[in-house]
């Protein structure tokens, strides 16, 4: 583990120039499949197909960005743990 602070920023650096992309919050697609889901519902109306498609869209990204998170956590929880467990 490096002594000095400048080391320790200089490592910091490069880890977080390594490390994956973090993915755009996902919360308003959610709340736009919910919403849409309950107004199909609430009016006894079937989700039109061109709707289907987009819902299934937004679900697609939702779970690319689920994976991406995935990927991060273990990115950087291997990343601490070889500097933290090294000898």
């Amino acid at each position: 583990m490096p002594k000095s602070i400048k080391d320790r920023r200089a490592l910091k650096k490069r880890l977080k120039r390594l490390a994956p992309r973090i993915p755009d919050f996902t919360c308003p697609d959610i709340d736009w499949v919910i919403e849409k889901v309950q107004e199909s519902y609430s009016q006894s109306k079937p989700i039109s197909q061109s709707r289907l498609r987009v819902m299934i869209k937004k679900l697609e990204r939702l779970r690319s960005s689920n994976e991406a998170l995935r990927d991060s956590g273990k990115y950087w929880y291997d990343k601490m743990g070889s500097y933290v467990f090294e000898d």
